[in-house]
């Protein structure tokens, strides 16, 4: 965009100063053809005859001979100069009573045929010519008009730009999901294809003539068949909330409530949770949020979840509320093992199962979406989500929300 202005600006500078030579040159040609012709007229006459000679009205002359004394002139006031064959330009201010001299002339020297010589002066009136006005008004209109015209092209130029790299963006952004997308199936159904394609030719072989190997084979397609179903529903769904295809509804939200509602669910894992506002504790000081109450029910049946497969049967989570002016926080902590310190930066990241860590003699159950799910719930949500190990050991997953209940109202 600079670039643009600034070759404008060179093309405009470029053009008022080839306008400026052009005038130049057109007005030197006619003085010198002026002084031609009258320096003929005198030769083959005498400087009377050129009160018959027809010339542009905005060419000046005057014949005036070694003594300096005028023998003829179309203007009176114009001074005696001497160019020495060269086009100059003479200015002298307030030689007029109301306005300055300003004049482009030509002097030559001419010999006649009796031995003396002559000087023919002409000139040009700048301030009067209508070229030389034009010349002079140029350059001031094409610098009122470029300014403006630059801005404009730049401020266009700028919106063009922005426009473009942001469909560009766009474009690329939705490429690179629909590549993630494909390649987080790829990688998750390889496997139950492997083992549904080995059972398959198990049958083939043998199932026909036994019965365990074709029900174990039969068992374990379905099961795969299942993982693979389950699999796709959750990208399926994944893919939804990036996309922004997923409507969000808030509403008020008691945290009290909706714990108890959550314990009702689990009711031998979540403990008594607990509950503080700035103002106080307990039901006296509730914390409400404005948010989508369902979308918050999917994050924590997430997050239990995941608590409830690393920590085994004998899991006790705590659920926390704390609301301080516009900030509330919502926590998750479970008695498991916690997140090894390597797999911390990772925990949210699609298809990351962290198998050392929050497992349970080796088990890596699951497809590693869960925590990519919730993290995308609350971006939704306009909440953050962060993970860490809680001072007792277990794993502790935070969600912040930053907007009060009254003020979203």
């Amino acid at each position: 965009m600079l670039l643009l202005a600034l070759a404008m600006l060179f093309l405009s500078v470029s053009f008022i100063v080839l306008l400026n030579y052009s005038v130049k040159s057109q007005q030197a040609l006619e003085l010198r053809e002026t002084c031609v012709e009258i320096s003929g007229v005198v030769s083959e006459g005498s400087a009377d005859d050129l009160d018959f000679l027809t010339l542009p009205y905005y060419i000046i002359y005057t014949v005036y001979d070694e003594s300096r004394q005028v023998l003829s002139t179309n203007d009176p006031l114009l001074p005696l100069l001497d160019s020495g064959g060269k086009v100059l330009e003479y200015f002298e201010k307030d030689y007029f009573i109301d306005s300055d001299l300003n004049v482009r002339y030509l002097t030559q020297n001419v010999r006649l045929d009796d031995g003396s010589s002559i000087t023919v002066e002409t000139a040009i009136d700048i301030e009067n010519d209508s070229a030389a006005k034009m010349l002079y008004a140029v350059p001031r209109l094409v610098l009122i008009s470029l300014v403006p015209l630059l801005l404009l092209s730049f401020a266009i130029s700028f919106l063009i730009s922005r426009k473009t790299i942001s469909a560009f963006k766009k474009l690329r952004d939705d490429y690179d999901r629909e590549r993630t997308f494909t390649s987080n199936v790829s990688h998750e159904l390889k496997t139950p294809i492997s083992i549904i394609d080995g059972h398959a030719n198990l049958i083939k072989r043998w199932g026909k003539n036994d019965e365990k190997q074709l029900e174990e084979s039969v068992d374990a397609i379905l099961r795969e068949t299942s993982n693979m179903n389950g699999i796709v529903t959750i990208l399926l769904e994944l893919s939804k909330l990036e996309e922004g295809q997923i409507k969000i509804e808030k509403e008020k939200v008691d945290i009290g409530d909706f714990f108890d509602s959550l314990r009702s669910e689990y009711p031998d894992a979540i403990e008594e949770p607990v509950i503080s506002n700035s103002a106080g504790e307990g039901k006296d000081a509730p914390v409400e949020i404005f948010t989508d109450r369902q979308k918050l029910h999917q994050i924590f049946v997430i997050l239990i979840s995941n608590s409830l497969k690393f920590s085994g049967s004998g899991c006790r989570i705590k659920l926390e509320a704390s609301q301080d002016g516009k900030k509330t926080s919502l926590s998750v902590t479970d008695n498991g093992p916690g997140f090894e310190s390597d797999v911390m930066p990772h925990v949210f990241e699609r298809f990351y199962k962290g198998d050392k860590a929050r497992t349970r003699q080796g088990d890596k159950s699951g497809a590693g979406l869960g925590l990519s799910i919730a993290k995308t719930l609350c971006k939704l949500l306009d909440a953050d989500i962060s993970a860490q190990n809680a001072g007792s050991g277990g794993a502790q997953v935070t969600i912040t929300v930053y907007n009060s209940f009254t003020e979203e109202l």
